[in-house]
């Protein structure tokens, strides 16, 4: 289950957005200490990842909107879509993705090893269907690769830093090969090569 942070890492967020604010307004904001623990998950399989998912596409964050649910934060952030490479999006659609924890308030929370959002960020995500009207990433932040383009060499994906402490899973038998992982098969590949390996498995990893 993952595990919800309040101040900790939450305060670097939150020092960002206090660094624009008027010291007699800073004396207003408070975050609540807890215990400071890394989330602990197994790590996602490829095809793990393709079945699981019903989308995957190169989007750009465009807004986020923190609010509180059944006594907890979450975040929707609103995505452009750049490149669809399977699944359900359209190229210049939009669509909200929702994610745990945020800032609402003076209250922060921060949840280990989920997907995380900059303004203007763009990202390789699988997607699955959230609440009505939303997704999710597959995975948590296992289903977020970031796009890195320096203008130099060709864009390639990384692995999202936020996803915590990963245990590689178990062999479906003994004498089994170890599963690919999701990040194996996908850190510092240029995305043009990864969208093609996601559109030739796709229809396989969901006929089963």
């Amino acid at each position: 289950m993952p595990r919800t942070r309040r101040a900790s890492r939450a305060a670097t967020l939150f020092m960002a957005i206090a660094a624009s604010c008027p010291p007699m307004a800073l004396s207003l904001i408070s975050l609540v200490e807890s215990r400071a623990s890394a989330s602990v998950s197994i790590a996602v399989t490829w095809d793990g990842l393709l079945h699981e998912s019903s989308a995957a596409a190169v989007v750009t964050s465009v807004e986020s909107r923190p609010v509180w649910e059944n006594g907890r934060i979450y975040t929707y952030t609103r995505v452009h879509v750049d490149r669809p490479v399977a699944g359900v999006l359209g190229t210049g659609s939009e669509a909200w993705i929702r994610t745990m924890g945020g800032i609402v308030g003076n209250v922060g929370q921060i949840v280990e090893g989920e997907a995380a959002f900059a303004p203007g960020e763009t990202s390789f995500l699988f997607l699955r269907p959230g609440p009505v009207g939303a997704y999710v990433v597959t995975a948590r932040g296992q289903g977020q690769f970031p796009v890195v383009a320096d203008g130099v060499a060709p864009a390639h994906l990384v692995k999202s830093n936020a996803v915590g402490m990963l245990l590689e899973p178990r062999p479906a038998a003994p004498a089994a090969a170890p599963p690919r992982l999701a990040a194996d098969v996908v850190h510092g590949r240029v995305v043009d090569d990864v969208a093609r390996d996601v559109a030739a498995a796709w229809g396989a990893a969901h006929a089963r």
